[in-house]
C-alpha cells in the first residue's frame, strides 16, 4: 500500500510578507518533507475578492506545491466569512486529516466547521499573550475565543506564556518560532550596501523596528523615544520595516517629531535578513506579544534589543535584551538604545539560537513528528 501523506490545512489571518505569523507558517512550509505532511493554506485576508495585504506568499507557497484558498475577511463582513468557511469544508474538509488555526477570535467558525467535515485533529496555535491592547476588544474576544475551545483537540504555542494565556491549565505544546539562522547572520560587506542604498552615513547609529503597522506594535512610541535618541545623535537614524493600516498615523508622529529626514520606512522586504545587518539596536516597544519572529531574526543578526515589559521575557533568548516599562520616561529609553549600541554585536548568536532550539529546520521536523504523533494517537 502507497504511504499518504499527513495532509494539513493552516487557516492564517493572512498570508502577508509582513506578518510574524505568516513567516512562522512559510518557514515551516519551506522546510517540510512532502513525502510525511504536505500543507495547504486558508486565509481571509480579501474584502470583495480584493488581497488587502500585499505583497504575500501566496505564489512562493504555490511554488511549494500548496493550494492557497480564501475567504473574506471576518472583520469585513463575518456573515459571509462564516458562510465561505462552512461552504469550504463541506466541499474541501475530507481532503484533511488536520486542520492547524492560528486565529484563536475566529477559530469557532473554522473548529466548528472542520468537525463537521469530519476532521478529527483540530489544533489551534497560541501566537500571543493575549487578544489586544483595547480593554473592549479583550471583552469582545473572550466570548470569542470561549466558543471556539469545545472543538479544539490539541493546543499549540510559540512560547510558554502565549500558551498559559489562551490554554490555561490545558496541556500545549510549544514549537518554536525557527527561522533559518545562518540567512540572518550579521555581514559587514552587506551592512555598507543596505547603508548606502538608503543614504545611512557608514557610523551613524541605526535603530531598528520591524512588524505590521497595527497599534499593538506601538510604533507611534518607537518614534517618540527616537526624537530624543536624535536630539543626542543627530547623525541616527531609524529604520521601520513593515507596513499596514496604521501608516498614516506613523507618519503624522514622524512629521510633527520633525523627523521626515531621519526615520525610514522602507516597506514590506523581501530582503529583510539582509537589513538587519544595517542596524545596531533591534527595538520593540510592543503592548503585547507570544514570542516575535522578528526578535528571532534581530537575534539572530547578534543585535542587543530594547523591549517592553509586554513583550514575553522568553523572548530574550541570546540574553542580549534590556525590557523596561511603557510607563518609563523617554530619557530611560534613549539611555537603554545608547546603551546597547556601546555593547555591540553578540557576534556568535546563531550558534546560540541554535543551541536554544531556535533552528527552523528542527522546528519544522519538530511539527511534522507532532502531527505524526496525533495521527497514531487518533488511530
Amino acid at each position: 500500500m502507497t504511504h499518504q501523506p499527513i495532509r494539513v490545512l493552516h487557516v492564517v489571518p493572512s498570508l502577508s510578507k509582513a506578518g510574524g505569523v505568516e513567516r512562522f507558517v512559510f518557514n515551516m512550509a519551506r522546510f517540510h518533507d512532502e513525502d510525511r505532511v504536505h500543507y495547504d493554506f486558508l486565509h481571509h485576508d480579501t474584502h470583495e475578492g480584493r488581497l488587502l495585504t500585499e505583497p504575500t506568499y501566496e505564489h512562493d507557497l504555490q511554488e511549494l506545491g500548496s493550494k492557497v484558498y480564501r475567504v473574506e475577511n471576518a472583520g469585513k463582513d463575518l456573515l459571509t466569512f462564516s458562510k465561505q468557511v462552512s461552504s469550504f469544508f463541506k466541499e474541501k474538509g475530507k481532503d484533511y486529516d488536520v486542520v492547524h488555526c492560528h486565529m484563536p477570535n475566529t477559530a469557532f467558525w473554522v473548529l466548528r466547521d472542520a468537525f463537521k467535515s469530519g476532521i478529527k485533529i483540530r489544533i489551534q496555535h497560541s501566537h500571543l499573550n493575549t487578544s489586544s491592547d483595547v480593554f473592549l476588544h479583550r471583552l469582545r474576544n473572550a466570548p470569542l475565543i470561549a466558543l471556539g475551545k469545545p472543538y479544539i483537540t490539541d493546543c499549540v504555542a510559540c512560547s510558554q506564556e502565549a500558551g498559559s494565556y489562551l490554554f490555561g491549565s490545558r496541556p500545549f505544546t510549544v514549537i518554536n518560532n525557527g527561522i533559518p539562522l545562518e540567512q540572518f547572520r550579521y555581514d559587514s560587506q552587506v551592512r555598507q550596501q543596505v547603508r548606502s542604498r538608503f543614504g545611512i552615513e557608514r557610523d551613524a547609529p541605526v535603530i531598528g523596528c520591524v512588524g505590521r503597522f497595527v497599534s499593538q506594535k506601538n510604533f507611534p512610541f518607537a518614534v517618540r523615544v527616537f526624537a530624543k535618541f536624535y536630539e543626542i545623535f543627530p547623525d541616527s537614524r531609524m529604520l521601520i520595516l513593515g507596513d499596514g493600516d496604521g501608516r498614516a498615523d506613523l507618519e503624522k508622529v514622524i512629521m510633527s517629531e520633525h523627523l521626515s529626514d531621519a526615520v525610514i520606512l522602507a516597506g514590506v522586504r523581501e530582503d529583510i535578513d539582509k537589513l538587519y545587518s544595517a542596524m545596531d539596536v533591534f527595538f520593540m516597544p510592543s503592548l503585547y506579544e507570544g514570542l516575535p519572529v522578528s526578535a528571532v531574526e534581530a537575534q539572530a543578526a547578534g543585535l542587543p534589543c530594547i523591549y517592553s515589559t509586554k513583550v514575553p521575557k522568553e523572548t530574550d533568548i541570546t540574553g542580549t535584551g534590556v525590557f523596561l516599562s511603557l510607563d518609563d520616561e523617554l530619557e530611560k529609553w534613549t539611555y537603554a538604545l545608547k546603551n546597547a549600541i556601546s555593547g555591540g554585536r553578540l557576534m556568535h548568536a546563531p550558534i546560540v539560537l541554535k543551541q536554544r532550539g531556535y533552528s527552523v529546520r528542527a522546528n519544522a521536523e519538530l511539527l511534522m513528528q507532532h502531527y505524526e504523533h496525533l495521527m497514531a494517537m487518533k488511530c
